[in-house]
């Protein structure tokens, strides 16, 4: 490490381009990351937005590869980014933007991806499946997806969290499940330098769900008939035009519903609104 830090100054002050401008309490964080074709990768964080970064390395000391930080150098912020790095090389980092603030980080700390655990998925009263995992090793910026499936292996995506920064913590999420069925959880965890993690699936069975059938659909006549559970009277039946217009609004306690209403020819959308402040659509077509 001396020989490091000896070529370092030797380098500032012979070179007129690189100046050893390092911010204090900025950070360097190499680790292993898949997504690297070199194997690793490092995650620089609290460094002045807008410093270029250059990344010594080898005998003799030479720059690998640079990173520019995030952001507008002059604005008092700090920022962070990621570069590519070669793995098992001793590495010196360095600012050669003028004006940095004073001072030097030469620190590789290794990390760990972060880990997640304990996540599960139970069924609430009210057709809320609360959702609820614990993180650690949380070291940098990372987002949490909410994905949900219907079959468990097709998984979309239906909300999004902010991690905390902190080493440990727990979090939760509320999904309000508008139909019964079978329905597969996982959270998917997106660290600042691309590296994806994923939590174990989670399956739950929903069978309390306010629902509703219309017939016939397509339909051709005036009337038309639906099928309400009785668990969610009494309910609010509403029927949006393609216009985004709602052309009915109407309030039953029966489990038997009769819409009799001359629509013009087009989609509609059926809204059902339970008791329990919960609504299901369903498309309507009239022929």
């Amino acid at each position: 490490m001396k020989k490091l830090l000896l070529a370092l100054f030797v380098i500032a002050i012979t070179s007129t381009v690189t100046k050893a401008q390092c911010p204090p309490g900025a950070f360097a964080y190499q680790s292993l990351y898949p997504q690297c074709p070199t194997g690793c990768g490092v995650l620089l964080l609290g460094w002045p937005e807008g410093v270029l970064v250059n990344i010594y390395g080898g005998s003799p000391l030479s720059i690998i590869t640079s990173a520019t930080v995030s952001g507008t150098l002059g604005n008092g912020g700090t920022g962070d980014a990621f570069t590519c790095v070669p793995c098992n090389t001793p590495l010196i980092y360095a600012s050669s933007t003028a004006g940095a603030t004073s001072g030097c980080v030469i620190a590789t700390i290794g990390i760990v991806p972060i880990k997640l655990f304990n996540f599960s998925a139970k069924v609430e009263q009210g057709n809320i499946c609360t959702l609820k995992w614990t993180t650690s090793q949380e070291t940098n910026a990372v987002k949490y997806s909410i994905q949900k499936s219907d079959d468990g292996r097709n998984f979309t995506d239906i909300a999004s969290l902010k991690g905390t920064m902190l080493t440990t913590n727990s979090y939760s999420y509320k999904d309000a499940i508008a139909k019964n069925g079978t329905f597969y959880y996982r959270i998917k965890a997106i660290e600042l330098s691309g590296s994806i993690t994923y939590s174990e699936i989670a399956q739950i069975k929903n069978e309390s769900a306010i629902g509703f059938s219309i017939y016939p659909n397509p339909a051709s006549s005036d009337e038309i008939k639906m099928n309400l559970s009785s668990k969610i009277l009494p309910a609010t039946i509403e029927i949006i035009n393609a216009q985004g217009n709602s052309i009915l609004v109407d309030k039953t306690s029966q489990s038997l519903y009769s819409i009799r209403k001359n629509l013009p020819k087009g989609i509609y959308v059926v809204k059902v609104t339970g008791n329990n402040n919960i609504s299901v659509t369903e498309r309507l077509i009239k022929n």
